[in-house]
């Protein structure tokens, strides 16, 4: 996924995959992310996280955990199949039943054709690379 968004050395890939997996594998234990797959038979055809980030409490919302959707990716031959679209409806459904006002994620340049297609709004985040 990673080198599909933005191409670093094989050793900042290596760092990354490792810092990502402990700090995942803390996360999935207290509850505060929830991977999901979709298999097409043995093989993992795509996948996406839900992360329950803190947010600050603001006019009509007096704080608490909200979705953040991420990590959403599809292998190159499971794609234009449908398969990160149902993830996101999957995810879009147990947000509502365990009862989040929002849920929030930032786009790919993949990503920003097809949130739009379900629902999703633009926003106005931006970020400024200090490296």
């Amino acid at each position: 996924m990673f080198e599909d968004i933005r191409h670093r050395s094989a050793r900042e890939h290596k760092v990354g995959d490792e810092s990502f997996s402990k700090w995942a594998q803390k996360k999935i234990k207290t509850g505060e992310l929830t991977c999901y797959l979709a298999q097409s038979g043995t093989r993992t055809a795509a996948g996406g996280c839900v992360w329950l980030r803190e947010e600050q409490p603001g006019p009509g919302y007096t704080g608490g955990l909200i979705p953040y959707v991420m990590s959403m990716y599809t292998e190159p031959a499971f794609r234009r199949k449908g398969l990160a679209s149902l993830l996101v409806k999957t995810m879009e459904r147990e947000a509502r039943r365990e009862g989040h006002p929002w849920m929030t994620l930032h786009a790919s340049t993949f990503g920003r054709k097809i949130y739009p297609k379900l629902g999703w709004k633009r926003g106005w985040e931006m970020y400024l690379d200090l490296k």
